[in-house]
């Protein structure tokens, strides 16, 4: 006898309004991620008592609630108020609420009576940073990043740049699983085609969800922009904010030499900050 699987009909939704799902897909490898995190602010911050790290757009706090477990005070916000209810959920979950402060905000204002706390590390990882939708809505986040860093604090932005007109569609794959429910995520990239307009620096990025759990099998669409930068538009955009460019590193924070195309991490840091120390920080050629 063949037992055939059941499949709930595709329905189109906001993947990111689906919390649960988001943390069991983007769960594996947070430690070594969190790891990374770490060997940054020791490069460019220096060894920090009582460390206090910010997240804009965190999401399901993994990233922070990870760092609690080892010390780390963390402070993140959100737009979206299920994913910020959920990370408080599993902070509490996992006895760290102590150490985590998330609310709802935008990244463009969210310190207006919220952060209180200095940060000596502020992160925003795999291209979150491009969902802010224009030039001047990323210079208020940057300003507001900025009023929000220790004086000697630094900000990692991870950012694909783009070459319009010369990118191929890609496509990733991602998998997770937590208890009985098991993920898979195929995700398209149609790369934006013009650097002239908001509408044609635009990166379309389609995601099919397949969860599966109890025999059953459900299929979730949706789909989100992202803006697109050229290298010569961020450093410009940098350039005109209240923050500036110290190093380009991997994910580790070796220094890494700043692509044409492809994935960065940009080291910034504000204006006004004078380094305390020499240590290794290499400003980047133009």
């Amino acid at each position: 006898m063949i037992r055939s699987r059941m499949v709930r009909p595709m329905k189109p939704v906001d993947f990111y309004s689906l919390p649960h799902y988001y943390d069991i897909l983007h769960e594996p490898g947070t430690p070594g991620e969190v790891d990374g995190l770490f060997d940054i602010m020791r490069r460019f911050v220096g060894s920090v008592r009582d460390p206090v790290w910010l997240e804009p757009a965190c999401g399901t706090g993994r990233y922070l609630i990870e760092a609690a477990r080892r010390g780390v005070h963390g402070i993140g916000f959100d737009i979206m108020p299920k994913m910020v209810e959920y990370a408080n959920r599993r902070a509490e979950s996992e006895g760290v609420e102590a150490m985590t402060e998330m609310f709802v905000a935008d990244m463009r204002s969210f310190t207006r009576g919220r952060v209180d706390r200095p940060a000596h590390l502020a992160f925003n990882l795999i291209n979150t940073i491009r969902h802010v939708n224009s030039d001047a809505a990323m210079l208020d986040h940057l300003d507001c990043v900025a009023k929000s860093l220790a004086p000697d604090g630094v900000y990692a932005v991870g950012i694909s740049l783009c070459a319009y007109g010369q990118e191929p569609e890609t496509e990733d794959i991602w998998t997770g699983k937590r208890g009985g429910v098991q993920i898979s995520q195929v995700v398209n990239y149609i790369p934006a085609f013009g650097r002239n307009g908001n509408a044609a620096r635009i990166e379309r990025v389609i995601s099919h969800l397949t969860v599966t759990r109890s025999g059953e099998e459900e299929h979730i669409d949706s789909s989100y922009g992202l803006r697109s930068y050229d290298r010569e538009q961020w450093r410009k955009l940098i350039d005109e904010s209240a923050m500036e460019i110290i190093a380009t590193t991997d994910e580790h924070g070796e220094d890494f030499p700043e692509p044409v195309v492809g994935y960065i991490i940009y080291i910034l840091r504000a204006r006004q900050a004078r380094s305390k120390t020499s240590r290794s920080r290499s400003p980047v050629s133009r």
